[in-house]
């Protein structure tokens, strides 16, 4: 293999885990999977992984945090996101109805947490960068 996908729905990454499987493996990390919701989507939240958030300022907090602590693991290649778009609140195909998603149901942005992950985005190279030169 030449890179390991991890998944987790915690609110921060599972540093000593990824070093652990890191050490294991001796390959490169890739967080395939994670996200948060927000009670104040209108959206159930009653099924899908991870505890809600009060607020999408709450989510976009959550982001920064989660990515500047994973990109300061050397071996760790990349994150995304999981999922596009929310969910139905009547739930998709297995039950999941969360605000998941960087866009609502109608296409428009989560703004607060989008603007957040550009600005992130934008910065984050340099951190991963950092990491690799200690």
């Amino acid at each position: 293999m030449d890179v390991v996908s991890y998944n987790n729905y915690d609110f921060q990454p599972p540093v000593e885990r990824l070093r652990e499987v890191y050490r294991l493996t001796g390959r490169p990390i890739l967080l395939t999977e994670f996200s948060f919701k927000a009670k104040d989507s209108g959206l159930p939240n009653t099924k899908g992984a991870g505890t809600p958030v009060e607020t999408q300022k709450d989510r976009a907090d959550h982001f920064e945090r989660y990515v500047t602590t994973l990109m300061e693991l050397p071996f760790v290649i990349g994150y995304h996101w999981f999922q596009y778009s929310d969910q139905p609140p009547e739930g998709r195909f297995d039950g999941e109805n969360s605000n998941f998603g960087l866009v609502t149901l109608q296409d428009e942005p989560w703004e607060l947490l989008t603007e957040r992950m550009r600005e992130v985005n934008g910065r984050i190279e340099s951190v991963h960068r950092s990491a690799g030169s200690r």
